[in-house]
């Protein structure tokens, strides 16, 4: 029997879908030769689709024990492990796969991932300064390199890392404009605002670069442009609750404790809730068993699709949020839910006058907001990443100016950026009810 060949047949059944037949070739395979490092390494791959993420830990481990080089294998090592929450051990597993093979594309960008999330990297700095000194001209391994040094607190020499990322041209960059962010806020304004200008120059109808680019100038703006919001979450709807996973992205937890706790005061489930802003739908299994029923609303059409697919929204709508608040809706919500959302918006009254509307009587909004930190300066401020933060007085008279009651307030912190904590507030407002009026 020819191995590779019968290896093959495996291979081509195994992406068809038919796994009993990759199976029987895989263990043709191994029986022929027990130490076979690319049979090993598949049957893994097969057990892991087959639910069994221990045995294929341990299949491609011992697969890479008869071929240390095979970058490809410790990438999807990396990617079990950190399915199954192993995040050291996955990212170790990603830079074996780039020691070995410098320009992996997938790895490199699984480090990325985990690297934004990270909070320590000491054990990678050493490695991605050696890979950039023998390979400088790989743009991955500079973009690593800035993440790692500045997650060591080397801000000077991480803003000159991430420079040399634009030297590659924009073309080479999913996102384009997330290094003139980041460049912005390690003190390199004037070299980001040329990047973002080069970037618009080039691509004029780039409603995400034209946006950043306000944003680091620091343009007056009172919301994120719809065009924006839309097209920059369908870029990345795919990978949104992934990267959100590895930023230790706390939002929609905090936001249904507190739809938890206001529950239990209650005798019934609110009857009619609404997601401001679902996205992918992340918060909609945290509160479903409070709800009778529950509409998700949302602009990206790529969100909309991985909400659907959990199956615990009674409703999804595309569109904006103060245009379906303001709309003749067949419906008057008792709760509803925004996390993650009212970043995108500076000016909040439009946003609440629609709301008092959309609310009954006794009707609760429980959202979150970043939080502006600065009693004497602005109401709110967008930053360069294109996110505002507002103030906890300014959430209060937008709310009374529309007629609302503000509870409470709670400072949080959201989520990790960077390595550095981002912080925000998690508040709830009431409609008045009729006999409170």
């Amino acid at each position: 029997m020819e191995l590779d060949a019968r290896l093959q047949e495996g291979i081509t059944a195994h992406r068809s879908g038919n796994l009993e037949a990759a199976l029987a070739a895989y263990k043709d395979v191994l029986t022929a030769d027990p130490d076979h490092a690319d049979g090993l390494h598949f049957l893994g791959l097969l057990h892991f689709d087959a639910g069994k993420a221990d045995n294929a830990i341990v299949l491609i481990r011992k697969s890479l024990e008869n071929n240390k080089s095979n970058a490809a294998a410790y990438n999807n090592l990396g990617n079990i492990l950190k399915l199954e929450g192993k995040s050291d051990e996955a990212l170790e597993a990603y830079v074996r796969a780039v020691e070995i093979e410098p320009r992996h594309q997938d790895a490199w960008s699984n480090i990325t991932v985990m690297l934004e999330g990270s909070t320590n990297n000491d054990d990678l700095l050493p490695i991605l300064t050696e890979i950039v000194r023998l390979d400088p001209d790989n743009p991955n391994a500079w973009h690593n390199y800035g993440l790692s040094l500045m997650l060591a607190g080397r801000r000077h020499e991480a803003a000159d890392a991430l420079e040399r990322c634009l030297e590659f041209g924009a073309d080479v960059w999913s996102d384009p404009v997330w290094h003139a962010r980041v460049l912005c806020s390690l003190g390199r304004k004037d070299r980001a605002i040329e990047h973002l200008e080069g970037v618009v120059a080039a691509d004029p109808n780039n409603k995400v670069a034209l946006y950043q680019l306000a944003a680091v100038r620091g343009d007056r703006m009172d919301h994120a442009p719809e065009d924006y919001v839309k097209d920059h979450f369908d870029s990345f709807s795919e990978s949104f609750d992934e990267v959100l996973t590895n930023l230790g992205y706390r939002a929609p937890e905090l936001v249904a404790a507190e739809v938890a706790e206001l529950a239990a005061t209650r005798q019934n489930p609110f009857q009619d809730v609404v997601d401001l802003g679902c996205g992918t739908g992340l918060c909609g299994p945290l509160i479903r068993e409070h709800c009778v029923k529950l509409t998700g609303i949302d602009l990206s059409p790529g969100m909309l699709r991985k909400a659907a697919a959990l199956n615990v929204f009674d409703f999804l709508v595309e569109g904006e949020l103060v245009g379906f608040l303001t709309s003749d809706l067949p419906t008057r919500f008792d709760l509803g839910v925004c996390v993650d959302t009212l970043c995108y918006i500076g000016d909040l009254q439009p946003f609440m006058n629609a709301l008092a509307g959309a609310l009954q009587p006794d009707g609760v909004l429980i959202a979150s907001v970043e939080h502006l930190d600065e009693p004497s300066g602005p109401d709110y401020r967008v930053d360069p990443t294109g996110r505002y933060a507002h103030t906890p007085a300014y959430l209060r008279r937008a709310a009374e100016t529309a007629g609302m009651i503000y509870e409470t307030e709670k400072p949080v912190v959201l989520r990790q950026e960077l390595g550095n904590e981002v912080h925000g507030l998690i508040f709830r407002l009431r409609k008045p009810g009729i006999s409170s009026r």
